[in-house]
């Protein structure tokens, strides 16, 4: 594509929904010839060639105001709630649904399965789906920091006996 100081004028050609108007005297960070164009919906706005040519940008911003079964993201008309992200990042790093989640809560009585205390009332506001890295199996749901206890643990039972160990041996002194 044509660029920096062997660039030619490409005014009239189109880009996805833009058409290029007219090739302004400004260039951008990157050195690429800036342009007025035309969206298809009727605005104006002005835009990168490289910007264009790599297909970065496709129209004026018209696009990505779309909504319902016209928008890029739509999935089954749930696709911008919180419970479908939240199942759709279970199904992909657990392999769990948000209803075997909700299950798994309900078994441990909504409490971490290794210290018993309930979720935190921070941002953060769910238990931890403790898996083992091998295998990938979910074994239950942690508080974070117990999550991040056995992970430091290297999910060693040897580790944590000695932990364990260490912990009574010093106690007794």
């Amino acid at each position: 594509m044509p660029r920096g100081r062997f660039h030619t004028d490409q005014s009239g050609k189109k880009f996805s929904k833009l058409t290029l108007v007219k090739m302004l005297d400004e260039k951008t960070g990157n050195g690429s010839f800036k342009y007025l164009c035309k969206c298809d919906c009727g605005n104006e706005t002005v835009v990168g060639f490289n910007s264009l040519s790599r297909g970065n940008t496709k129209s004026c911003g018209c696009l990505s105001y779309r909504t319902g079964k016209e928008c890029p993201t739509y999935k089954h008309g749930k696709s911008k709630t919180k419970d479908y992200e939240l199942n759709f990042q279970m199904k992909r790093n657990y392999n769990i649904s948000l209803d075997e989640y909700y299950s798994l809560v309900k078994q441990q009585n909504g409490v971490c399965a290794i210290c018993k205390s309930p979720p935190p009332t921070g941002r953060k506001k769910r238990l931890s789906i403790d898996h083992c890295h091998d295998t990938g199996v979910v074994r239950g749901l942690l508080c974070d920091n117990c999550n991040r206890s056995l992970g430091l643990l290297k999910d060693s039972t040897e580790v944590l006996e000695n932990a364990i160990q260490y912990l009574k041996n010093s106690l007794a002194r």
